[in-house]
């Protein structure tokens, strides 16, 4: 039972990892430790062989369970740095229309076209 009990065991801590929520603040050593439990994962998953027993087969099914809640952790994880840049970037946006507010128009009310010319 070596080798499935080795990625069952990194398998819990990588889902104990990626337990929410995950504070902007500690994200990227989360990030780090996540991404090392994945590389250990990865290494025990290509040493995987079959025939499989039956205790192994139920470790198995825990760890496709366990999988998904992971990759839906690692999704909402994703979606907050996406929205948390985009804030980012409007944030800087907005300043530099502060810092520079005649740079770029921001409208063009009380412009006067004339169609005839």
């Amino acid at each position: 039972m070596g080798v499935v009990h080795d990625v069952w065991v990194v398998t819990k801590q990588l889902l104990e990892a990626t337990a929410l929520p995950w504070p902007s603040e500690e994200r990227e050593e989360r990030l780090a430790a996540v991404d090392r439990l994945l590389r250990r994962r990865e290494e025990w998953l290509r040493e995987l062989r079959p025939p499989y027993s039956e205790e192994e087969q139920q470790l198995g099914r825990e760890i496709v369970a366990w999988n998904q809640e992971i990759e839906a952790r690692l999704r909402q994880v994703r979606d907050e740095i996406r929205s948390d840049l985009r804030m980012a970037g409007a944030k800087r946006q907005a300043n530099a229309h502060y810092v520079h507010p005649y740079e770029q128009p921001l409208s063009f009310d009380g412009m006067f076209y004339d169609k005839r010319r």
